[in-house]
Formats: C-alpha cells, structure tokens, sequence
C-alpha cells in the first residue's frame, strides 16, 4: 500500500467533506452569528463532536487496526470477524449506558462542561435541552468508528473521508428549514444531529456488506484480541484525542467570556482543514501499513516508511501554518462576515487562529508520531506525555485567560501541543522505536527556507489586499484565490530546487506502488 497515494485519496475527500462543511459555517455564521443560540449549540454539539474525532480521526484506529490488521494478514479471519463484533457489542453497551447516566444528570453535566453558563439562567436551560437531543448521537458515532476502522483496515478510505459531507449537508438543510418555517433554530440543529448520524451508520453498513467483510457475533469472545484491544483503547483516548481534549478544556474555560466559545469555533473550523487534509489522512494511513512492516519488514524499512511520511506531512504542514499565520483576517473574513457575524467576531476569531497557526505543525506531527506507538502496541508512553500535555495545557490556559481572555487558550493549545512533540521525539529516539536519518537534514532545511520566504510574501500580499480596500465579495474571493495560487507556485518552485521535491519525483512517489 502506497502510503502518500492512500493519503491523498483520503484527503481528497476529506476536502470535499471540508468543503461542505465550510457552506456549512457560512450559513451558520449568517443566521446564528456569535450570539446566545451559537454558543449554546457549539457547546451542546462540542462533547459527542469531541468524541467524534478522537474515535475516528485517532483512538479507535489505533488500537483496532493493529489488531485487526494481523489477524487479516494471518488469514485468521474468523477471529478477525469475532473480534470486531465482539468489540461492536461491548462499545455499543459502554457508550448506551454513558448516555442514558448524562440524559439523567444532564443539569449537573453541562455545569461541569460550561460553569460560565450558570451565571445565565436561559443560556443554562437551552445547553440542557439542546444536550439531551445532541447527546445520544455519542452511540451512533461509535458504531460508525468501527465500521470506518474496519474500512480503513482493508485499505478502503474514501467513505470515512466523506461520511461528514452528510453531517454537513444536513446541518445547513436544518438550519434553513428553521429559518424559513419558522421553527425553533436550536432545537433543529439539535435534531439534525441526530438525523444525521443515522444516516451515516446506515451508509456505512451497507458498504461494509457491499465489500463482503463480515462482523460475527459469537457467544465465545476472542479474548486475546479483546486484552489487547482495551489495553491500547483506554491510553489511546487521551494520547491520540490529545488536541481534541485541550479544546475542550479550553471550551470550558472560555464559556466565562461572551462570544469567546464561538471565536474559538470558527477559528478551530478553518486550521482543522489542513489538520484533517495532512495529519489526520497521513496519520490514518501510516498505522495499518507500518502495523503490517513491523511484522514482516527490517526497521530500516520502517524507519524509512516514517521518515518519509514525516517529511512529506512538513513539507505542507509549515507553509500552512505560516499561511494561516499571515492571512486570518481575509480568510476569516471571506467565509463568514456577513449577515449576523460582524466586523468584531472577525477580528476576534481571526486572532484566535493566528495564534492556532503556531502549533498547527505540531497537531500534525502528532499524529503521525503517535500512531507509532500504536502499531508498535505500545500505548503507555503517549498515554504519559498527554497528560502531561493536558495539565500544563489546563494550568497555561487558565492563567492566561486572565491576561488575554479566549486568546490565551489558543496560545496555550499551541505551546502544550509543541511540549508534547518534543516529549514524543525523544520517547521514541530512547526507545529505539524511531528516529530520523541524516538524510532528513537537507529536506527539513529547504522547506524551513522555502516557508519562510513565503511567510515574506504573504505578509506583502495581505498588506496589499487591505490597501486596495475592495467592497465586492467577488473581487475579495477572486484576489484571495489568486494569492493561494500565486503562493502554492511560489513555494513549490522554491521547493523544487532541492531535486527530491521535483515535480516529476513527487508526481513518481505518488503514483509507484508498494
């Protein structure tokens, strides 16, 4: 399996997903703005959403594909199939009876994720009520996430990739609906929710039949599998949901500050686009091949499998930071300023993801170094570097809200997500479970120059476009555009002095099989 060419199908889709998803905080941003009814839905939707990604985007994978993977690759697939319906059932009754204890104590539930929210009697019930709707999709994309890993571990990535196209789709279609039948906008989107995670199990089942991979569920377990599996689960939640867990925690804290949940929002929608198009797709991809090399390849070979996944993820990972670092407030601006979402929840989102930009190198290198761990069954020293990560995140949050409000905690995201590279660099170098050649020198350099010459031209660029002070929506896309193009040029004719980043050596890399 060609890793960058299995990645770029999975982030092919995920872009389209994005896409969607961007038509989707367009109308979001136009009828709910940052206002009392957006805070109280991105909150509501913030706590299964979170589970959402860590399941699909990182934990689930990482402990099931190893697993299944060997058993595929030993043709033992009976216990292959037992072990994956074993795990379908006890995750089905695990996630059932977390939602019906937070449907019962839901009032208290909310109070611990939103404490700011106490102050305000009617923010307070709407969350309460919203959450009770919302929660129980928590079930449905668990089941998805064993249907997706189980896609994944047959090398079938398009339609995980996709599945949030519908989500998408039927947020946007819920909040028109209210809108213009005049309908409760809250309790739609809630709804939508729902609908929506309905329809993607149901897609997902019938792609798992049309594939002909079954699930068996047996009386007898498959116990080794099953040890092995919630031996790696249970660390795999908070090393690989490490991101999703500190903005959360940074939800929390910012639901004292008014508008600040949905700044944080609208800034966490745009650096998740390049999050999901190069980690997450690299990351999903790199387990199930390295889990199979490590079995049956010498270490040089894996150890060049990494590395070349490494380079390859920098070598589009820091000019989008710097890009995003550089050119927020047009970005910002162009998706959603319009209608309810002003110049003021502009500016302040924009902000909050010029700050995200700083770590975003970071957020994708872990997901790619963690999954090492992973294939290597080895889940406890990432499991150690999150928390460390999360307590320095929570402390470093908490006193710079203080100082700078909302934008501290995009701060304090980006350094603890640093802090946690280093601590996985390091780990796996002792551990002898990775490190880099010199070859990896030379490369690391020219993208490092490269981006920073076009940090240099994005800020000429920027200060270009606010000079011309352009009124019409169409000529603002059509510079924007035009400056993402004229920079992607720019960059890869930088890059392409260093012959390994040639066109036809990547276009060669891409297209060979392994």
């Amino acid at each position: 399996m060609n890793i960058l060419k299995s990645s770029a199908i999975y982030s092919f889709f995920t872009f389209v997903s994005r896409i969607f998803g961007f038509i989707r905080d367009i109308i979001f941003a136009n009828f709910l703005g940052t206002g009392l009814i957006a805070d109280v839905f991105y909150l509501a939707f913030r706590l299964p959403n979170t589970f959402r990604r860590i399941f699909s985007e990182g934990a689930f994978n990482s402990s099931f594909i190893p697993i299944y993977s060997k058993l595929i690759n030993q043709t033992d697939i009976r216990n292959a199939n037992i072990f994956a319906g074993n795990v379908f059932l006890i995750l089905l009754f695990l996630t059932s009876i977390i939602v019906i204890i937070a449907e019962i104590f839901m009032p208290t539930f909310v109070s611990i994720f939103a404490p700011g929210f106490t102050r305000d009697v009617e923010k307070l019930d709407s969350l309460v009520v919203a959450s009770r709707i919302i929660f129980p999709f928590l079930i449905l994309i668990t089941m998805c996430s064993i249907f997706t890993s189980i896609l994944n571990a047959h090398s079938k990535f398009a339609l995980s990739a996709s599945l949030p196209i519908l989500l998408n789709i039927v947020l946007s279609s819920s909040v028109l609906f209210a809108y213009y039948a005049k309908y409760n906008i809250l309790l739609s989107l809630s709804y939508g929710v729902i609908i929506s995670g309905i329809l993607q199990l149901i897609l997902l089942f019938f792609s798992v039949k049309k594939n002909k991979i079954k699930i068996f569920f047996f009386k007898s377990f498959y116990i080794n599998g099953l040890k092995k599996f919630f031996r790696l689960f249970v660390p795999s939640i908070f090393s690989s949901g490490l991101l999703q867990i500190n903005i959360l925690i940074g939800t929390i804290i910012a639901s004292y500050q008014s508008g600040a949940v949905s700044y944080l929002y609208y800034a966490d929608r745009i650096y998740q686009l390049p999050l999901a198009l190069i980690g997450i797709a690299l990351g999903i991809t790199l387990l199930p091949n390295i889990s199979k090399q490590i079995k049956y390849s010498s270490t040089d070979e894996v150890f060049f499998t990494i590395e070349k996944t490494i380079i390859f993820a920098l070598l589009l990972a820091i000019p989008s930071s710097v890009a995003l670092y550089f050119l927020p407030n047009i970005i910002i601006e162009i998706l959603f300023q319009r209608g309810s979402f002003d110049v003021l929840s502009t500016s302040s989102s924009a902000l909050a993801l010029k700050y995200f930009a700083l770590g975003l190198t970071a957020f994708i290198l872990t997901k790619i170094l963690t999954p090492i761990y992973f294939a290597n069954e080895k889940p406890k020293p990432p499991l150690i570097f999150a928390i460390i990560t999360v307590l320095t995140n929570t402390v470093l949050s908490i006193i710079l809200f203080n100082d700078y409000g909302y934008l501290g905690i995009a701060i304090a995201t980006s350094i603890s997500s640093w802090l946690n590279v280093i601590l996985l660099y390091v780990h796996l170098s002792a551990a002898k479970l990775f490190s880099h050649s010199k070859k990896a020198i030379a490369p690391i350099i020219v993208i490092v120059i490269s981006s920073s010459l076009l940090g240099i031209a994005l800020f000429i660029f920027e200060d270009f476009y606010y000079s011309l002070d352009i009124s019409s929506f169409f000529i603002k896309v059509s510079l924007l555009v035009l400056i993402i193009v004229i920079s992607i040029f720019t960059y890869f004719v930088l890059i392409s002095i260093y012959k390994p980043f040639t066109y036809a050596s990547l276009k060669k890399e891409f297209l060979k099989n392994e």
